[in-house]
């Protein structure tokens, strides 16, 4: 067998040990630390430790040769309450995003509230769990209008093989207007089957992969648009450049 694959596969499951050990841990301290009030500034501290491990976690899949992250238009993001909008391809889209920005929320699964990797860690950084109905808008809404960002895949879900991008839900609109903030666009592209819908995690996908993050325009809510129109927008820019 050519040593490449042998490689790649070798080190494509030694960083899945990697990465379940680093969230048990992560969510080991979160657990320990349950004493602490859920104030901004614990939620706060416990996104910046997230943000950390998974800036940890991207440093090791490019020292291993396995996923290259090229970010662009980063650095001009703006400071201050913001939806971050995003296409989702696979399930290290998020790990992306939090890797590089510092301080994020996340709308997540019910069922990742009994994750024993990402379970407790996200609680203690106050995401949100999208069963929250009218609850969630609001909870999210007043989270936002308070400087941070919510990070956010319209989708709902990774897009299946062969699809460009499945049809936006409104909700995030629905926040952005009810905290008063604009949606920051993020187009997210790659090469690889990495960790995408319907192909078994456990499966050795393609390597190296190169994934490009870009961050597109800034868009006030402040319009006449009504969110149905609104959303469509958003939603063409995505599929005029896929």
């Amino acid at each position: 067998m050519p040593f490449r694959p042998v490689y790649h596969l070798l080190s494509y499951y030694l960083t899945l040990l990697f990465f379940a050990l680093g969230g048990m841990e992560l969510c080991l301290f979160s657990w320990l630390s349950g004493w602490l009030p859920a104030t901004r500034r614990t939620e706060r501290f416990f996104q910046r430790l997230i943000h950390r491990h998974f800036a940890l976690f991207h440093w090791w899949c490019e020292f291993a040769r396995l996923v290259y992250v090229r970010y662009r238009g980063f650095e001009q993001l703006p400071r201050g309450g913001m939806v971050l909008v995003a296409n989702h391809t696979a399930l290290i889209d998020i790990t992306c995003l939090l890797a590089r920005i510092p301080e994020a929320l996340c709308i997540f699964k019910p069922a990742i509230r009994r994750n024993p990797v990402l379970g407790a860690a996200a609680r203690r950084a106050g995401y949100l769990g999208n069963d929250g109905g009218h609850d969630l808008v609001r909870g999210a809404a007043e989270k936002i209008a308070t400087g941070q960002t919510l990070i956010v895949f319209p989708e709902g879900t990774r897009k299946p093989p062969g699809e460009t991008l499945l049809p936006f839900k409104p909700g995030f609109v629905l926040i952005a207007r009810r905290a008063r903030v604009p949606v920051q666009l993020v187009r997210i592209t790659t090469d690889s089957d990495v960790l995408t819908k319907g192909r078994a995690w456990w499966k050795l996908p393609k390597f190296p992969a190169h994934i490009e993050v870009v961050a597109g325009p800034l868009i006030a809510t402040d319009t006449t648009a009504s969110t149905a129109e609104f959303t469509a927008e958003i939603e063409a820019w995505f599929r005029d450049g896929t």
